[in-house]
């Protein structure tokens, strides 16, 4: 279906535009693993002892909201690195690297 087309069985049109379904799954799991990432931080702050290493959890875990929140569909090459790498990297900050 092309951008703005009305769907044959009369609904709203494709609201994804020029994306596929699987694509836009692909980008919704990306932020969620990135939301994992950032749990993950969380989980540290509360465990953390010194301000340093506090200080340091605040900022990694800032630079992931900030990466989820500029995320965007066209970042194909970003959502595919996200997917792969990420959850290796969620059980690493988080201590459980049961591979």
């Amino acid at each position: 279906m092309v951008k703005g087309e009305q769907a044959g069985d009369g609904g709203w049109p494709d609201a994804l535009g020029n994306w596929s379904e699987q694509q836009a799954a692909d980008f919704e799991l990306a932020r969620a693993v990135i939301g994992t990432v950032i749990a993950a931080y969380s989980s540290r702050l509360g465990r953390a002892g010194e301000a340093t290493e506090l200080a340091g959890l605040l900022a990694a875990q800032q630079r992931y909201v900030r990466e989820r929140r500029l995320l965007t569909l066209d970042d194909r090459e970003q959502i595919e690195r996200i997917l792969r790498d990420y959850p290796a990297l969620a059980r690493e900050v988080s201590g459980r690297d049961d591979r």
